[in-house]
């Protein structure tokens, strides 16, 4: 019996993988494409976020604006009952004095998230209103010895934040 011829078994030897210019551009657009996908989801998110706070600011604003107003209506009452009596001054500002307390729970009563706070000095009535947002709205009214008034100020106030100190900054000397 004849030899079988013997098979040879070629093997591929791993050559190198060519990248032609056309993949690199390719790959490097689809990481960048990437970066700014993932980029415009970040900003997206943080812009609701600010976006959230500043209508929860706002709504308070809001919130405390309607009570100043309901806190003038208030007086404007009492100064209306005063003037149909015919009172004099000192009997303006003194029931004027005594109805505060009651004006100040009725513009409470708007929105259980705001405080009132008023006082009587002289022939000025202030009253502030401090809503859960650190927010403050100040007023000033002015009471003329008609039983008529007079807005002297009506000013909505943030309180002004210190920044913190990053330790020991180098000072240019």
């Amino acid at each position: 019996m004849p030899p079988k011829p013997t098979k040879h078994i070629t093997t591929y030897r791993g050559g190198s993988v060519r990248i032609g210019p056309i993949s690199v551009i390719t790959i490097v657009i689809v990481l960048c494409m990437a970066a700014m996908g993932v980029l415009a989801v970040a900003t997206a998110n943080a812009t609701k976020v600010i976006s959230g706070r500043y209508a929860a600011a706002t709504e308070m604003m809001y919130v405390a604006e309607r009570a100043g107003q309901e806190f003038v209506a208030e007086l404007d009452g009492v100064l209306a009952s005063a003037r149909g009596r015919g009172a004099t001054a000192a009997e303006v500002a003194s029931l004027v004095d005594r109805s505060l307390d009651g004006i100040c729970v009725k513009a409470r009563g708007v929105d259980d998230r705001v405080s009132c706070s008023a006082a009587v000095d002289g022939r000025t009535v202030s009253a502030e209103f401090a809503c859960d947002g650190a927010r403050t709205l100040e007023i000033a009214i002015t009471i003329e010895p008609d039983a008529t008034y007079r807005i002297d100020e009506w000013r909505m106030a943030s309180p002004q934040q210190e920044a913190a100190t990053a330790g020991n900054l180098w000072t240019g000397v």
